[in-house]
């Protein structure tokens, strides 16, 4: 199969996740827990699948392997992933404990092969500049199994605060371990390639430096919940934010310049939301000792980090990517850049001054006002990236 005919059957799952999140709003909004579903179809859903599709072709791409290897691997752990997702929502809405535990252990498998399909390729490949690129990726994807643990765990209902803290590490193990570890890698080369220019002379160094301190302050994070030691919490959030901050310095100087892309742009945005969040996680960590309210507020910021950070994230990177795949000659290639760059402010505006309504939440016609427009910003971005024009067939 050709590799814009096979990355577009391989992102099926995500937009059918985020119409379905679209579609089901009136019905999820009046749900027992609505912001339970709207995050795992989202995150494990839309986001999940998204990097399935792409640490694997980066992963190829950075090794400099043929892209049609991992091919059959890469449909097993998919199908089981999507099974396990399914199973988790079912199990909710269901109120079957079994049923979500089943789907855990799917997720916790699916990101298993995961690392393991990655591991063979490393080991199959000669030398190359980027081999340490993939590191990332099986870092992250061994914190995806810690979270469908936890994840797990929370399906069988802990009580008392243990819950609360539990529900803190599960969520900052999927956001910034799964999520954030696997975004901070692809940016060291992403964000000049977005750019179409030269990779700068300490991102490599940085990048690779910021690993440890990202993998450490996640673990921080996560003790400090469970163990009940905010200390240790807070400073793995400050970590957390240090190590972005360094792996991102060499590429401050792109920000100044003019006419970027919407893919850009868009990074741009959703690395301000993930500050944003981790000081507030922060601020709230060191003035409550109430993890119950801790927890409370973390699951407001997950509006933040699902559709600021990792979805904005995801719709950017998109928006280069797909008509780069796609292929077809330099006119082909330029009509499909000019498609996905289209009405790139008004999608801009439409995603981050909506999710600022819904994050502040003044009252319920702004929140739905929020929604309607955050909606209408990935509608618009689906509706760009389908017409965009695929190679022609001799």
């Amino acid at each position: 199969m050709k590799r814009d005919k096979w990355h577009r059957y391989a992102h099926i799952p995500t937009p059918i996740y985020l119409l379905a999140l679209i579609i089901g709003l009136p019905w999820i909004s009046g749900s027992g827990d609505p912001k339970w579903i709207l995050v795992h179809l989202l995150l494990l859903g839309a986001i999940t699948n998204l990097i399935f599709v792409w640490s694997s072709h980066f992963t190829a791409t950075m090794l400099r392997l043929p892209q049609e290897a991992d091919r059959k691997r890469y449909l097993v752990r998919v199908i089981v992933l999507n099974l396990g997702v399914i199973s988790v929502i079912v199990g909710k809405i269901q109120g079957l404990k079994f049923l979500m535990a089943l789907g855990a252990v799917a997720v916790v498998i699916s990101a298993g092969l995961h690392v393991r399909s990655i591991q063979i390729q490393i080991t199959r490949a000669l030398p190359t500049r980027f081999k340490k690129i993939p590191r990332f990726y099986i870092v992250s994807a061994l914190f995806l199994i810690l979270g469908g643990v936890l994840g797990g765990l929370l399906s069988q209902g802990p009580k008392g605060e243990f819950k609360y803290r539990l529900l803190v590490a599960h969520y900052s193990t999927n956001i910034f371990g799964w999520i954030g570890i696997t975004i901070a890698g692809t940016l060291i080369t992403f964000i000049p390639t977005m750019l179409r220019t030269q990779l700068p002379e300490k991102a490599e160094k940085h990048g690779y430096k910021s690993l440890p301190w990202l993998v450490g302050s996640v673990l921080a994070i996560d003790v400090g919940a469970l163990v009940n030691i905010r200390a240790i919490a807070l400073l793995g959030i400050l970590a957390y934010l240090g190590a972005w901050i360094y792996l991102l310095l060499p590429h401050v100087r792109f920000i100044v310049q003019r006419n970027s892309p919407f893919s850009f742009m868009s990074t741009v945005f959703s690395i301000i939301w993930l500050a944003f969040s981790l000081i507030s996680l922060g601020i709230d960590i060191a003035s409550n000792d109430n993890w119950k309210l801790v927890s409370s507020r973390t699951e407001s910021l997950i509006y933040i980090l699902g559709i600021g950070f990792a979805l904005q994230m995801g719709l950017g990177a998109l928006s280069y990517l797909i008509p780069a795949v796609l292929g077809g000659g330099p006119a082909n290639a330029r009509q499909n850049v000019s498609v996905s760059d289209r009405l790139k402010v008004a999608r801009l505006i439409l995603h981050n001054v909506g999710l600022g309504l819904l994050a502040t939440n003044f009252s319920r016609v702004l929140f739905l006002v929020g929604g309607a427009m955050v909606a209408l910003s990935i509608i618009l971005n689906l509706f760009l990236l389908g017409s965009l024009r695929p190679a022609k067939r001799e």
